[in-house]
């Protein structure tokens, strides 16, 4: 598989100067590019056998593969970035960072003459603290005509000042509305939260095929700007993580590069607790030997609403070898037919890892219960029948640190807004939102933001 930076607080070049903390402290992680004034965003590299053959065949017509002399382990650098971009759809849903978007030759090659890949050729330096790095001397910027081979690294760049954010359609999209409606359930300066509807995708399709249709092209008009003054933000607000196309639910969406790094930051420590709700098929077993504390769950990391000492159920099984853990408990059950035991029944996830279909695969292989209308796992026959309403699957309720109030200088505002006799977080929650409920809260001098939204109302009419 590629491996990625994440925009960890780490990272840093082999020759990057100490710098004092200031505003600009969260962004000192992010890796210098070509030249100094830019920063690295995201990579990738190149797996030391080459790409998948199959892939490559699958993704260009065989007489550019012939004219241009493409073989895996033999790629132009336009090439090399659709062959990323095709290759995250295997990724953890909740993996953070900057994507690869190269859906075309066209496009790669307009980011390969706008000078914002990079290529490291052979692997990243490693630190004595195990802390990856870039080599000066081994990068360059790329080229059109540059050649990529296995174990080189491509990197995104882009410039860290001057961008201007977008609260409408650019220039060169010629739409004056939305191409859907997302609910705005929480936003400020620095980052928002959405209510994605089911059968969106986040990011565009590595062909290209959903257009406008959307989350990320429909952010522009969905999200106010920072107010002018605010450091570093984004040209367009971007998605920190994704969510399936036939999965509902909140998205967490940075406006600010500093947010971008924290949040991405949070989503690879695990430490943005999430719940979904699921409505499932067949009477749901709670086997005693998987059965665990309301407490045992809190210190596994996920996030328990209340003190009661209800009981869980932790999954526990790996996804392509890497770490996969669950936890769920049934909320309630009702008979339905074509359903397993013609039964159904409403389910609490949560998820302290996000591997590729997780929680679609924990329940259909481990608990041996479908989500209803899940029409890659629940294993057809009567199942088929109960697709009409699309996948039950809702991201109802997530927690996470705020991305600039819990940094100096954001701690700093969060202090003078007291002594101005200002309650920070009724600041915070100024606007009225919809689709939602949201809360502020300090914990130990942290800063968290709690959005919880109403089940699609398809999970009602049961």
């Amino acid at each position: 598989t590629f491996s990625y930076l994440k925009l960890a607080n780490s990272i840093t070049t082999a020759t990057e100067d100490k710098e004092e903390a200031n505003e600009s402290s969260i962004l000192s992680a992010l890796p210098r590019g070509i030249p100094p004034t830019f920063s690295i965003l995201n990579h990738a590299t190149i797996p030391a056998d080459g790409v998948p053959s199959s892939l490559l065949k699958n993704t260009l017509p065989l007489d550019i593969i012939t004219r241009l002399q493409l073989t895996h382990q033999n790629l132009t650098l336009p090439t090399a970035l659709m062959m990323i971009t095709a290759m995250q759809e295997d990724e953890d849903e909740d993996e953070p960072g900057y994507k690869f978007e190269y859906t075309s030759q066209s496009k790669a090659r307009k980011d390969c003459r706008r000078g914002v890949i990079l290529i490291h050729r052979g692997p990243l330096g490693i630190d004595a603290e195990g802390n990856e790095f870039f080599h000066d001397d081994r990068m360059s910027v790329g080229r059109v005509g540059d050649r990529v081979y296995p174990g080189d690294v491509i990197a995104i760049q882009t410039r860290m000042t001057g961008v201007k954010y977008i609260n409408s359609p650019s220039d060169d999209t010629h739409h004056s509305s939305a191409p859907f409606h997302l609910p705005v359930v929480y936003q400020d300066d620095y980052f928002a939260i959405v209510n994605k509807p089911e059968g969106v995708v986040v990011f565009g399709h590595k062909n290209g095929g959903y257009g406008r249709n959307t989350v990320k092209s429909t952010l522009p008009y969905a999200l106010d700007p920072p107010k002018v003054g605010t450091f570093s933000v984004m040209r367009r607000a971007s998605p920190v993580h994704r969510l399936d196309r036939a999965t509902s639910g909140l998205l967490v969406v940075a406006k600010t590069k500093p947010a971008m790094q924290e949040l991405s930051r949070q989503f690879k420590e695990r430490r943005v607790k999430k719940t979904y709700t699921a409505i499932v098929s067949g009477k749901i077993q709670e086997p005693s030997e998987t059965s665990i504390t309301s407490k045992q769950a809190q210190e596994l990391g996920v996030c328990i609403e209340n003190s009661e000492e209800a009981l869980w159920q932790i999954i526990d099984d790996d996804l392509e070898n890497q770490s996969a853990v669950t936890i769920w408990r049934p909320l309630k059950q009702w008979p339905l037919e074509h359903a397993w035991n013609n039964t159904a029944t409403m389910v609490e996830l949560k998820p302290k890892t996000g591997r590729y279909h997780q929680l679609r695969r924990h329940m259909a292989w481990n608990s041996e219960c479908p989500i209803l209308g899940d029409k890659k796992y629940d294993g057809g026959g009567n199942a088929k029948l109960l697709r009409e309403n699309g996948l039950f699957l809702c991201s109802n309720k997530v927690t996470l640190e705020h991305p600039y109030f819990n940094t100096a200088n954001g701690r700093k505002e969060w202090v003078e807004m007291k002594n101005k006799g200002i309650d920070p977080t009724e600041f915070l929650l100024r606007n009225n939102f919809e689709d939602g409920k949201v809360r502020v809260s300090e914990e130990n001098g942290v800063v968290y933001i709690h959005a919880e939204i109403n089940l699609p109302d398809k999970f009602y009419d049961f």
